[in-house]
């Protein structure tokens, strides 16, 4: 009889078979899957970042040259009243400053500086608005 027992054991070899043998095709497919999921929404968001970071350059040096066009209308003559558009380049970048300046109110005139990438672009990167006195001492 006891060797009609031994009989019905498992062998060593079939009970450490399946948990020893490591992980299945459908598992490691599953795993790449999720992995290159994972991979592509961090190099999407990357992108997004470098994209944002490019696009907030742009705007800074912009309100630079918005500023610097302010500036020289502070410190020179002011023109006549009316549209003019004046090269104001920053770096490599060539930007272009449209100057509106509003007729005379109170000695005062409006001056609206909006800083362009390029003459035919019609989306404006920087705008500044302010207020000149007409004559200067």
């Amino acid at each position: 009889m006891g060797a009609h027992r031994a009989s019905h054991r498992p062998s060593p070899r079939l009970r450490a078979g399946r948990p020893g043998r490591g992980f299945t095709l459908i598992e490691v497919l599953v795993a790449l899957a999720i992995i290159s999921i994972a991979l592509a929404a961090f190099v999407r968001i990357t992108s997004q970042t470098v994209g944002n970071q490019g696009h907030l350059e742009r705007q800074s040096l912009a309100l630079l040259s918005a500023q610097n066009s302010l500036a020289e209308l502070r410190i020179g003559s002011l023109p006549p009243p009316g549209l003019r558009q004046v090269d104001c380049p920053q770096g490599e970048l060539a930007f272009v400053c449209r100057v509106q300046i509003a007729p005379s109110r109170d000695g005062m005139r409006a001056v609206a500086v909006d800083v362009y990438l390029g003459r035919d672009s019609d989306r404006s990167l920087a705008s500044l608005q302010s207020r000149l006195p007409e004559s200067r001492r």
